[in-house]
């Protein structure tokens, strides 16, 4: 209110203001129109929302190209997660969405393999291009067969708040068993 009172007063200074001449009557309008008019300090907010979204639209892009890039199979999906680093056990938990108690369950069974060799430590960092695999158990139809859910790193990226990792999930995969080091045999007597 006390803003626009004060610009009323300043107004006024100009429009009361004696012209000699036509001259000088157009000098008094334009600094009238001058007095009118406020500077507005817009180049601050407009840089600084240009940077958040071009920011954004590159993010977008890049997502863009990944997704193209790591094309959904029939019996997969591609997740995009964030993890700490890349620990079997937390890789795992993002990927299949298991609960870290289940994902060390699934150690002490022995039934988490990478690369098809057993998961010695949980804690075992790995790389781009592993293959984690969790053992569900025995075909029904074929015994010598394993039903298996598998995780594979896609890629890894750094991230400001960690590692930005891109996982194939297969949720149930059939596959032979593994060789005879690694061979699952399940700790349960099997009826015939």
């Amino acid at each position: 209110m006390l803003r626009s009172i004060r610009q009323i007063a300043r107004l006024r200074k100009f429009v009361t203001a004696p012209a000699c001449n036509l001259l000088n009557s157009t000098a008094a309008t334009s600094a009238a129109t001058v007095g009118k008019q406020a500077p507005l300090h817009t180049s601050r907010i407009v840089h600084k929302y240009d940077k958040k979204s071009s920011r954004s639209r590159d993010d977008i892009d890049s997502d863009d190209e990944v997704d193209a890039e790591f094309k959904d199979e029939r019996d997969s999906k591609v997740v995009k997660t964030k993890v700490n680093s890349l620990r079997a056990d937390l890789l795992l938990k993002a990927g299949l969405g298991m609960a870290r108690n289940k994902v060390e369950l699934n150690f002490y069974e022995s039934k988490i393999r990478v690369n098809g060799k057993k998961l010695l430590k949980k804690s075992v960092q790995l790389d781009v291009g592993d293959e984690i695999d969790v053992i569900r158990g025995f075909s029904q139809t074929n015994p010598s067969h394993l039903v298996i859910s598998r995780v594979v790193i896609l890629s890894a990226g750094e991230h400001d708040d960690g590692l930005s990792v891109h996982l194939r999930r297969y949720k149930s995969l059939l596959i032979d068993n593994y060789s005879n080091p690694n061979a699952y045999k399940s700790s349960e007597p099997i009826a015939h």
